[in-house]
């Protein structure tokens, strides 16, 4: 009986240090094929961390259902001296209810800061671009907010002494292509 209790103690021994172990299934190549970080990449990536934590706390970034995949930062040059600025669209949860806000970014002397806010309308983000809509050289900033069901509503920006000034509101159905 002695005996069986200790073969019983080491069987439970050895079942723990195994499932605590780390022992599990092992990973296929293909989960651990990643592609290589290209050095703009990783700039892009030091880029987002920095604006991002100059805005106000706990604030949810809007992505764009429409544009490039994946990016929640838009870049393009407004000022048209060659820096390209930075445009962050996020919601912010105040005690009055939930507000979309569009914050424009520039750099000066390597550091970041924002320069210019507008508040946005509706329940979501389609379109955050620089596109060059009047063809002078100096981009825009172009804002799709979805509207739900009445559609989409289209503010298109521009950039005077630092702060952006709507230039055309206008209301759109479907999707648009302006890169």
């Amino acid at each position: 009986m002695r005996m069986l209790n200790k073969l019983i103690r080491i069987g439970f021994i050895s079942t723990t240090l195994l499932l605590l172990g780390g022992c599990g299934i092992p990973a296929t190549p293909v989960d651990m094929i990643k592609p290589p970080l290209s050095e703009a990449s990783i700039q892009r990536d030091k880029i987002n961390h920095e604006l991002i934590k100059l805005l106000p706390d706990e604030v949810q970034l809007l992505v764009p259902t429409q544009g490039k995949d994946g990016n929640d930062i838009s870049f393009g040059d407004m000022d048209g001296d060659g820096i390209d600025e930075a445009v962050v669209v996020y919601e912010e949860n105040k005690a009055t209810g939930k507000m979309l806000k569009a914050a424009l970014f520039k750099q000066d002397n390597e550091e970041w800061r924002i320069v210019s806010e507008v508040k946005g309308f509706g329940y979501g983000l389609e379109y955050a671009g620089f596109p060059d809509i009047d063809q002078d050289g100096r981009s825009e900033l172009v804002l799709g907010w979805s509207l739900g069901a009445a559609g989409n509503g289209l503010d298109i920006y521009g950039l005077s002494e630092d702060k952006l000034k709507l230039l055309s509101k206008k209301e759109y159905h479907g999707k648009f292509d302006l890169e």
